[in-house]
């Protein structure tokens, strides 16, 4: 066996196998024996392509027995035929492979440690974080969303970002809209390669899309212009602030609503300068977790599992060590403790609209993520621009790289120096 594979034997085997599983426990309906998960969101995509191959709007699509639609862009419907050619069972284990290989990339490009540590740390996500371990047991694209997106940003240290950067962004906006807040998050940076890049990416795609599904492309933005979503807004699996306001207005929050929705611009708007701040800082990978934060907080419908961001934030908060307060650091691990644990649906009654009849105490619980996420977004706005900001080697260069500059110019100085002294003598 090649160094290469046993690395990956080590770094993502135990994951997927305690992935393979776990996943038949996740989702009602799924069983050990005879290994049959009941994977729903993937069903979603196997029915939406086989509509689509069939001629069939794909906005039309319902799964059987959970009736769920299709939520994407077209151009994501088109990306997804080959599944078609795939048996079930090869595809169910092919998807899991592919989130836990997700995992394993935005672990490489947060740094942790090659070898074991990352295989432990790889299969301790999928055990113990709900965001994750439920993104894997739906089926679903959150982690391959945020992959592509923390690649982009984090990946050219580690040697995974092999496209130009935003590029990779862009595609992740062009399957799911939220990543789009990073290429605002460029454009404040000054980062004008990737929100190039990014944006004719995106573009790209969703022209594909247009091509070959014209109509259903024009349904799509009609819906998203309209606001019609799937999911009852109501349900506590909807982490969202907005989620939040229409649990408190018993369904119905009218002008309370509207208020909620201008505070998510204005804390979209405060996510992007905290963390243009903390990047400048050289606290990178925990900025591209503040933003993650912010997709789900101010998102208007916000399941647990779109939280995957949980893993940067926790992971970023420690790595940057000095380069944030340690007050910062213990809310942001007290809060990724909370979205990993998901006691909203352990403790909490839902289903049938029964968070209509909470109590104050029950409300405050399942309030805890997005609220104290929007506080944790408000604080690092405001505080951080009272931080003192250590210079930075430009938009693309990673942490370190200005100091690293420094110190080779210094050695070269001093071997130069060196070899004049030499000369001098001679």
């Amino acid at each position: 066996m090649s160094r290469r594979l046993q690395r990956w034997a080590v770094e993502i085997g135990p994951a997927l196998l305690v992935a393979i599983m776990l996943v038949p426990f996740i989702i009602s309906g799924g069983r050990l024996v005879g290994w049959q998960p009941a994977m729903i969101d993937l069903d979603v995509y196997r029915y939406t392509v086989a509509d689509l191959l069939a001629g069939k709007d794909i906005y039309l699509t319902r799964t059987p027995y959970y009736q769920l639609p299709f939520l994407y862009p077209p151009v994501a419907a088109i990306v997804l035929i080959p599944i078609a050619l795939i048996p079930l069972r090869l595809l169910q284990l092919l998807w899991i492979l592919l989130l836990v290989w997700c995992q394993w990339l935005v672990l490489r490009c947060l740094g942790v440690r090659r070898g074991w540590l990352l295989g432990a740390v790889n299969m301790l996500a999928v055990i113990a974080v709900e965001p994750l371990r439920t993104t894997l047991g739906y089926g679903q694209v959150n982690t391959i969303a945020m992959a592509l997106v923390v690649v982009d940003l984090l990946g050219r240290r580690s040697g995974t970002r092999r496209l130009p950067p935003g590029v990779l962004i862009g595609l992740a906006a062009a399957l799911k809209l939220t990543p789009l807040l990073f290429l605002v998050f460029a454009a404040a940076r000054r980062d004008w390669a990737m929100v190039r890049n990014g944006v004719l990416s995106f573009c790209g795609a969703m022209l594909v899309g247009l091509l070959i599904l014209p109509q259903a492309t024009l349904t799509y933005f009609n819906k998203l212009l309209a606001g019609d979503m799937y999911g009852n807004p109501v349900y506590v699996g909807n982490q969202s602030l907005a989620g939040l306001v229409t649990r408190l207005a018993g369904g119905q929050p009218g002008p309370a609503g509207t208020v909620t929705t201008v505070l998510c611009v204005v804390l979209g708007a405060v996510a992007v300068y905290g963390a243009v701040r903390v990047w400048s800082r050289g606290a990178r990978a925990y900025a591209v977790g503040l933003l993650g934060m912010a997709t789900g907080v101010v998102s208007p419908i916000s399941w647990t599992h779109h939280y995957v961001w949980v893993i940067v934030v926790a992971i970023g908060a420690i790595a940057a060590g000095a380069r944030i307060p340690d007050w910062l650091r213990w809310i942001s691990l007290a809060w990724s403790a909370w979205v990993s644990l998901c006691p909203v649906l352990v403790f909490l009654p839902y289903g049938m609209n029964a968070e209509l009849g909470y109590s104050i105490g029950q409300h405050i619980v399942g309030g805890v993520t997005p609220v104290l996420g929007a506080v944790i977004i408000a604080a690092v706005g405001v505080s951080s621009a009272w931080w003192s900001t250590p210079a930075d080697a430009g938009p693309g260069s990673e942490p370190g790289d200005a100091n690293r500059s420094a110190a080779e110019a210094t050695r070269s100085g001093v071997e130069a120096t060196g070899a004049a002294a030499e000369g001098t003598k001679s």
